[in-house]
């Protein structure tokens, strides 16, 4: 449902991955159907899901 993107942040004795996700939403009904989004209480609710997961994980 998102975009992901991947950063690699070194530091002195380790390296750091962080992974992050978009979930991109649009408030408007009409333009929901057009481009394809979610409404942002479903984005909302992905979200949640998504951090439960990776917590959980």
């Amino acid at each position: 449902m998102g975009n992901k993107v991947v950063r690699i942040i070194p530091h002195e004795e380790s390296i750091e991955v962080r992974v992050s996700t978009f979930i991109y939403f649009d408030d408007d009904p009409g333009r929901r159907s057009i481009n394809g989004r979610v409404s942002r209480d479903d984005a909302v609710e992905e979200a949640k899901r998504i951090a439960s997961a990776e917590r959980d994980g």
